[in-house]
């Protein structure tokens, strides 16, 4: 199915596209930096209340770094400028944030693609969503640490990230072993930028992931986090 881009000056077809797939595609109307930075706040508050990343800031700019020079609780630092596996964003805070929206500043050279995959569409059973909604696991954030399920009561989001999650028994493992696993094998979309190019991902069903990237390929993407 072809996707068609969504002008930002158009918001209705937002929230249709957010819930037929949960993600939208947009065309920023400038290709700078501030336009695009502009346009992504414009589009995030029409969504929610804005939430700071992990630096603190609630406008980021994310590149591809080399594991010797991330953050050493982020997933760069294990996986460096090979592929990141896909995963909700802030997975390491009791409630990830709702959407998360990236706008293309420079596509870099070599592009890396941003992978897209529903959870919905992995195919758990009824147990395998009892056994997610219940195994235990620890989220590692530092002296902020915690104990939460990969599905949250009630199913409302998948909290999944190779980087912080962490068994505590043999459910645990289980549960992990079983979203990995379902992950590896399933089909993902591949969004590869133009500059200009705006996502909107629904962070409580789509987890994300970047193919392959290259030090020094010039990627930048504008980042905004938004609660709902």
């Amino acid at each position: 199915m072809a996707i068609r881009d969504i002008a930002v000056s158009d918001p209705g077809p937002i929230f249709g596209s957010l819930a037929e797939r949960g993600w939208s595609r947009h065309r920023s109307e400038g290709a700078d930096f501030d336009s695009i930075v502009c346009e992504l706040g414009r589009l995030g508050d029409r969504l929610g209340s804005r939430v700071p990343g992990r630096a603190g800031s609630l406008e980021e700019v994310v590149q591809p770094r080399a594991a010797d020079d991330a953050h050493p609780r982020s997933l760069s630092a294990r996986y460096g400028l090979g592929a990141l596996p896909f995963h909700t964003e802030l997975s390491h805070r009791t409630r990830p944030c709702r959407y998360l929206l990236l706008g293309c500043i420079d596509r870099g050279s070599p592009a890396a693609a941003t992978m897209l995959l529903d959870w919905r569409t992995l195919g758990f059973s009824r147990e395998d969503l009892d056994l997610l909604e219940n195994a235990p696991v620890l989220v590692r954030t530092g002296r902020r640490s915690f104990y939460a399920t990969i599905l949250s009561p009630g199913g409302a989001f998948l909290r999944y990230d190779p980087g912080c999650l962490e068994a505590l028994d043999e459910r645990g493992k289980q549960a992990l072993k079983l979203v990995g696993d379902r992950v590896a094998s399933a089909p993902a979309e591949a969004h590869h930028w133009r500059q200009g190019d705006i996502l909107i991902i629904d962070n409580w069903r789509v987890l994300h992931g970047r193919s392959p990237s290259d030090r020094g390929s010039g990627r930048r993407l504008a980042r905004i986090l938004i609660d709902a």
